[in-house]
């Protein structure tokens, strides 16, 4: 294995910042859906960076999963932290 097929690690800022776009754009998307819409950013973004690199799929779906779930993952422990914060301040 080569460091280039685990390059889609990197997006994990960029789904985020794609998810904080959508949820701006759509607020009236319930807040149920952005794990789905996470993983699904993280596995076609990968997928495409399988493209251009000319690594294989499979890989490049499994480093999108766990793209996509810490992107979510980490989305999550930003809420809660923020909502932990708000109520330290009262």
């Amino acid at each position: 294995m080569e460091a280039r097929e685990f390059v889609g690690l990197a997006g994990i800022p960029l789904i985020q910042a794609l998810v904080a776009l959508l949820k701006t754009t759509c607020p009236g998307l319930s807040a149920r859906y952005y794990p789905a819409v996470s993983l699904t950013l993280g596995v076609a973004l990968n997928l495409a960076l399988a493209y251009l690199l000319g690594t294989d799929y499979g890989l490049a779906a499994l480093v999108g999963t766990v793209a996509g779930l810490g992107a979510a993952r980490l989305f999550e422990y930003g809420k809660n932290r923020e909502m932990n914060y708000k109520l330290c301040e009262k």
